[in-house]
């Protein structure tokens, strides 16, 4: 898989301050940006087509993974 760099001009202040609280909570503003990307595009992009990259990007690495079962409308994880 191709990594592509996104790079981002913030005012440095903002940054050091944000890295000391993530930093409280255990995190880095890297860990953040990442999730934030991830959802980011779980968004925007259609399921269909996240599957079809997936299934492209497993076939660049030469791993094959078993057929995912078929998915629900059930939301939620059923710990409530």
């Amino acid at each position: 898989m191709k990594y592509l760099e996104i790079k981002l001009k913030y005012p440095d202040s903002r940054i050091r301050a944000l890295r000391s609280v993530l930093a409280k909570k255990n995190t880095t503003l890297e860990t953040e940006m990442m999730e934030a990307l991830y959802q980011l595009y779980k968004k925007n992009v259609k399921p269909e087509v996240r599957d079809f990259i997936e299934e492209m990007e497993e076939q660049e690495n030469g791993s094959f993974k078993k057929p995912k079962p078929a998915k629900n409308n059930v939301t939620g994880n059923g710990d409530n």
